[in-house]
């Protein structure tokens, strides 16, 4: 998880911390001390939680919104919450074995992949979700192919170990297009197995192979060169938007525009993702903390997600600063596992 320096508390102070952000995550209305009275026990007057308070209040874990009011958790409230005070947390036995049943996909394409594990973590967390699609920049060629499908004409197949699939067709001569594609696809499968995309590019071909076979190598070379150079780029999949609507926080229409607006952006997004690929695990983000100016309002807690042991892409969840962030951080861990698990399965199969 994301670290930033904090003010160390005594214990009674985090008890009253935890507990005026466990109250405001539920509620959303700001805590008050006979609250904080009435429904713990924390073996002090009142009086005396009002002075724990404000002292939070001081030293920037808890702000007061309006002069009568109760206090609320500030960015550093809910960040020394995450840290230090909030815990590990699993999802019950049946609602993960529920969610790994929805998540088995009935068709193998990336973008419906995507869109379900976004859909479903989005329900489990009951805030927007967001996903990159795999990046395959370090991907290995797991196989190519080559098949007849008109005189001239063949189509060549990519398959790479990150899950991706991609092809082309070729125009050829009418020799190089005569060519046994068993053959072509042994030639072809002989130069570039295991090869990564930019390896695959700067292959070069013996002088001693045939005509039609180098007419061949110079068509799928190209290919290969121009998904290379497409490497970096990859979609941001969105689920779940309307969780924003019912957050009390987003009653105002500006703020809502403006974070929504965030999501139909992929370059804000991509900076917002950048944050998680630290270090392994779940990171979390919190208002202030945030990349992007207008997610200030929120946070995100995000996870990168492994193809065949490698990072692949990321996905995690965006709402409001008043999260609840055990459910959230298990719920984001939870999902990238078992993604990267049935991307890796998909991948090999």
């Amino acid at each position: 998880m994301t670290n930033s320096p904090i003010t160390p508390l005594d214990n009674r102070k985090q008890v009253i911390l935890k507990a005026i952000v466990t109250d405001y995550v539920r509620t959303a209305e700001p805590i008050g001390s006979r609250a904080l009275m009435t429904h713990y026990r924390l073996g002090v007057k009142s009086a005396t939680i009002r002075n724990e308070m404000a002292e939070l209040a001081e030293l920037g874990y808890l702000h007061q919104p309006h002069t009568s009011a109760g206090r609320i958790p500030s960015d550093r409230g809910y960040r020394f919450y995450v840290d230090r005070l909030m815990g590990a947390a699993g999802l019950a036995k049946t609602e993960a074995e529920s969610a790994r049943h929805k998540l088995t996909p009935r068709r193998a394409e990336m973008d419906l992949i995507l869109e379900h594990a976004c859909k479903i973590l989005s329900d489990m967390a009951h805030h927007a979700s967001v996903a990159t699609h795999p990046s395959f920049e370090d991907a290995r060629i797991s196989h190519i192919s080559v098949a007849h499908i008109g005189p001239g004409r063949m189509l060549a197949l990519l398959v790479l170990d990150s899950g991706r699939v991609v092809h082309e067709f070729l125009d050829l001569s009418s020799e190089a297009g005569a060519v046994n594609s068993q053959v072509a696809t042994d030639f072809l499968m002989r130069i570039f197995e295991d090869k990564t995309l930019e390896s695959a590019s700067a292959a070069s071909l013996e002088a001693e192979e045939s005509a039609s076979l180098a007419e061949l190598f110079a068509k799928v070379h190209d290919f290969i060169a121009r998904e290379s150079s497409r490497a970096g780029e990859t979609d941001v999949t969105t689920e779940g938007a309307g969780y924003m609507v019912q957050q009390p926080e987003f009653r105002d229409t500006k703020r809502l525009e403006a974070v929504l607006s965030v999501l139909e952006q992929r370059s804000a997004l991509y900076k917002l993702f950048s944050s998680t690929y630290l270090g392994p695990g779940v990171s979390v983000i919190i208002g202030s903390e945030n990349p992007v100016e207008q997610m200030r309002d929120c946070s995100f807690v995000g996870s990168r997600y492994n193809i065949s042991g490698r990072p692949a892409g990321t996905i995690g969840i965006l709402g409001p600063t008043r999260m609840d962030y055990r459910r959230a951080v298990s719920a984001v861990g939870f999902m990238a596992r078992n993604l990267g698990d049935l991307l890796t399965s998909l991948s090999v199969s």
